[in-house]
């Protein structure tokens, strides 16, 4: 096959043979991300009035976001040839962020926000990857699934869901250091915070649904939609960069 005839085939399938509608899905998270919180920044830092985003709809739409968000990061970890370095570099950009944003916003600063879970959540994946890639993929995601639910409510003290709900073991919350599972005493703050449980689940979720996504049909690894595919393919700094540009132009607008 000549070069150019390569070049054709690797657009319409994804670079590197990538599978695109992963890159695409995780694209339209991105771009509900940046919604999310451009419309955050308009109300909270702007004094725009936009009552719908201060209601309940709201808080469903955040959590649609991160959930699917995390999930595809679960979904391509499965798939990545190199887990430990992708963990390594997520980890590596969770500690910048936490850094600048308690030298420049102290008052804001992100002790264990959404990357540091995807970070600690692919490490830990990758440490346990024999024995997680032993259990079916639906038992997985079963699995997966009715573990999120138990620890849904773990930040508010509670385990469980529904009418099975007991109060989890208050001496877990009177420490300083297990907020990174969601047992956070009356002293932490984060001013994004994603603890393991319940995300973890939601990545392992993911992860268990990744296996399906190497027998996708031909139709599903083209790129259906570029602009969403290219930023599934740079989600990460993407992420990075998105809060302060938003700031900056909405600062400049405003």
């Amino acid at each position: 096959m000549s070069g150019r005839g390569r070049r054709d085939v690797l657009v319409r399938t994804g670079s590197g043979g990538r599978a695109a509608i992963l890159d695409e899905l995780r694209g339209l998270a991105i771009v509900n991300m940046i919604a999310y919180h451009v419309c955050y920044d308009l109300v909270y830092m702007h004094g725009f009035d936009l009552p719908w985003f201060r209601g309940a709809w709201a808080g469903v739409w955040q959590e649609c976001i991160c959930i699917s968000f995390i999930g595809m990061a679960g979904v391509c970890t499965k798939l990545s040839r190199r887990p430990y370095v992708r963990a390594f570099k997520v980890c590596a950009c969770a500690l910048l962020i936490t850094a600048v944003t308690l030298y420049a916003y102290p008052s804001q600063a992100i002790l264990f926000g959404i990357l540091h879970c995807l970070g600690a959540s692919m490490l830990l994946r990758a440490l346990c990857g024999r024995f997680l890639n032993a259990i079916p993929p639906a038992i997985g995601f079963a699995l997966a699934v009715l573990l999120a639910l138990l620890t849904w409510n773990v930040a508010s003290g509670v385990l469980g869901f529904g009418p099975f709900t007991v109060k989890a073991p208050a001496f877990l919350y009177e420490t300083a250091w297990l907020f990174p599972l969601g047992f956070r005493n009356a002293d932490f703050y984060s001013a994004d915070y994603f603890p393991l449980f319940p995300y973890l689940f939601a990545f392992l979720a993911g992860s268990a649904c990744g296996g399906l996504a190497k027998r996708l049909p031909l139709a599903a690894r083209r790129v259906h939609i570029r602009p969403l595919a290219y930023l599934g393919r740079h989600s990460l700094l993407i992420y990075l960069l998105h809060q302060p540009i938003a700031i900056a132009l909405l600062g400049l607008v405003f």
